[in-house]
C-alpha cells in the first residue's frame, strides 16, 4: 500500500465519521423537539377531520371528540378533500403513527437532498453511498436541510410541506408516468391549494393543458368525496369556510397580529389598502411572467425559485412552506461553484443559511426593531411566548421573502446557464425559442 492510498483511506474514514455526525446532530434535535409536545397538531388535524368525514360526521360545526383524538380549542382548517388521503390513517391513530410520520418526513428530506445532488448537481448515487469527500458534501447538505427552521417546524407541528416538496420535484424527476404526475399535481392541489397560486397557471401557460385539466378533475373528485360517506357537501363546505374565516380573524392563530413574525405573505401593514397594493403589483408581475414563459415548456431552476417566492408573497404561507425551496438553493449553489461566481454563491448561501438560525434567536433579534416608537401603528408586531418571552416582534419572514423574491428575479434575468426542468411524458408543444442546454455537471 502506497503512502498516498494509506492517507486517502484515513481521509475517507474521517469523512465517513463526519458525515454520520452531520446526520445525527439534527436528528437528535428533532427527537428533543418531539418529546416536548404531546402530539403533532397539524398531522392530528389531517387524520382527525378526514376520519370524522369518513365516518359521516361533519366536523366543522360540531367539533366532534372522536375516541383517541385530542379535543380542539379552535377548529383546525383542513380542506375536506383530504378525506380519502388521510382517513385510512385515522383508523391507525396512535403514538406509533405519529413517530412513523416524523421518521417518514426525515427520510424524505434525506432522499430529496440526494436526488437533487444526483439529478442536478453532477453527483452519482455511488458517490453518496461510498465514504469520501462527496459523501461528506451530501451529508452537509442533509444537515442544512434538516436543521432549517422550516423542517424543524414541519416536524414539530406535523405539517406536510416536506411531502409536497417530494411531489413537486417528482413531477420533474420521477418515473415518466402521466398517471403518476397527474396524481402528484392533484395531491399538491388538495393538500395545499395555496401553493399552486403561481405554479398551476404557469404550467397551463407553458402548454401542459392536459396535465392541468386531468389534475383538476381529480381535485374535484377528492373535493366531493365526503358525499360518498353520507355528508352534506353544502353543510361541510359552509362549515369549512366558517372555520377559515374564524381562524383568520383578529386574535386567532392565522391572523397577522398573532403569528405575523413567521408568516411569509404580504399582509404586515395594519392598513389593508397598502397590503392590497403590494399584492396587486406582485400579481401584475406574475401575469407578465406567464406571458413571457408561454413560449417554452422548460422550467429553469431560477424560474421555479421565482415562482415559489411569488407564491409565498401572494397567498397565505408560513415559514415551514419554505421547505420546498431548499433543493433549488442546492442546485444554484453548485452551479455558482462550477462557474466560480463567488459573489452570487455568497449571497445565495446567506439566504439559505439564514433559515437555519434558531427560531427563538430570530424572534429575540427582531423584537429589537419592534421597540421603535410608532412602528406598531404601521406594522403588525407580534407578542409570542416560546422558550423565552419576546414582545413586539417585527414581521421579519415577510421581508425575508421580499428580499429573496428580488434576488430570485435578478437570477432569473441574469443567469445564463440555468439548470432546466421539463415534465416528461406530457404532450409536446412547438417552441419558438432555442432550447436551453443543460449545464455541465458540477465538479466536486
Amino acid at each position: 500500500m502506497t503512502s498516498r492510498s494509506f492517507f486517502q483511506k484515513k481521509a475517507n474514514i474521517l469523512f465517513f465519521v463526519a458525515s454520520i455526525v452531520l446526520i445525527l446532530l439534527p436528528l437528535i434535535r428533532i427527537a428533543i423537539v418531539e418529546t416536548r409536545i404531546p402530539y403533532l397538531i397539524d398531522f392530528c388535524s389531517y387524520c382527525h377531520i378526514s376520519f370524522a368525514l369518513f365516518k359521516g360526521y361533519n366536523p366543522f360545526p360540531d367539533h366532534p371528540g372522536l375516541p383517541g383524538f385530542p379535543p380542539w380549542e379552535d377548529m383546525p382548517i383542513v380542506y375536506p378533500g383530504h378525506m380519502l388521503l388521510f382517513a385510512p390513517l385515522g383508523f391507525l391513530w396512535s403514538k406509533a403513527l405519529q413517530i412513523a410520520w416524523v421518521v417518514f418526513n426525515i427520510l424524505i428530506v434525506i432522499y430529496l437532498t440526494c436526488l437533487t445532488l444526483v439529478k442536478a448537481c453532477g453527483f452519482k448515487w455511488h458517490d453518496l453511498l461510498m465514504p469520501g469527500r462527496k459523501q461528506f458534501i451530501g451529508a452537509l447538505c442533509c444537515f442544512i436541510f434538516l436543521s432549517s427552521n422550516n423542517v424543524m417546524d414541519t416536524m414539530r407541528l406535523g405539517q406536510i410541506p416536506v411531502v409536497l416538496a417530494l411531489c413537486l420535484y417528482w413531477m420533474f424527476w420521477g418515473p415518466p408516468s402521466r398517471i403518476l404526475r397527474t396524481f402528484l399535481f392533484a395531491f399538491l392541489a388538495v393538500t395545499k391549494y395555496s401553493l399552486l397560486t403561481v405554479f398551476a397557471p404557469l404550467l397551463f401557460f407553458k402548454g401542459y393543458w392536459k396535465l392541468c385539466i386531468c389534475a383538476f378533475v381529480l381535485f374535484i373528485f377528492f373535493s366531493i368525496s365526503p358525499v360518498f360517506c353520507g355528508n352534506d357537501l353544502k353543510e361541510v363546505y359552509v362549515g369549512y369556510y366558517e372555520a377559515v374565516k374564524f381562524l383568520f380573524s383578529p386574535g386567532h392563530v392565522n391572523h397577522y397580529g398573532t403569528s405575523g413574525a413567521t408568516m411569509c405573505h404580504l399582509g404586515f401593514f395594519k392598513v389593508p389598502m397598502l397590503n392590497h397594493i403590494l399584492k396587486a403589483i406582485t400579481i401584475s408581475g406574475c401575469l407578465y411572467l406567464f406571458w413571457k414563459e408561454s413560449k417554452t415548456r422548460v422550467f429553469s431552476d431560477t424560474l421555479l425559485l421565482l415562482a415559489l417566492c411569488l407564491t409565498m408573497l401572494i397567498s397565505y404561507h408560513q415559514n415551514w412552506d419554505l421547505s420546498l425551496i431548499f433543493p433549488l438553493f442546492f442546485i444554484r449553489l453548485f452551479a455558482f461553484a462550477r462557474t466560480k461566481e463567488w459573489w452570487h454563491f455568497g449571497i445565495t448561501a446567506c439566504f439559505m443559511l439564514f433559515l437555519i438560525v434558531p427560531g427563538t434567536l430570530c424572534l429575540k433579534i427582531f423584537s429589537i426593531p419592534g421597540g421603535i416608537p410608532g412602528l406598531g401603528s404601521v406594522f403588525y408586531l407580534v407578542d409570542k411566548q416560546w422558550s423565552m418571552p419576546v414582545y413586539h416582534v417585527f414581521p421579519f419572514m415577510a421581508f425575508y421573502m421580499i428580499a429573496l423574491t428580488f434576488w430570485s428575479l435578478y437570477l432569473y434575468l441574469h443567469v445564463k446557464d440555468p439548470y432546466c426542468f421539463e415534465i416528461p411524458g406530457q404532450e409536446k408543444k412547438v417552441s419558438s425559442e432555442k432550447p436551453v442546454d443543460q449545464p455541465e455537471t458540477v465538479p466536486v
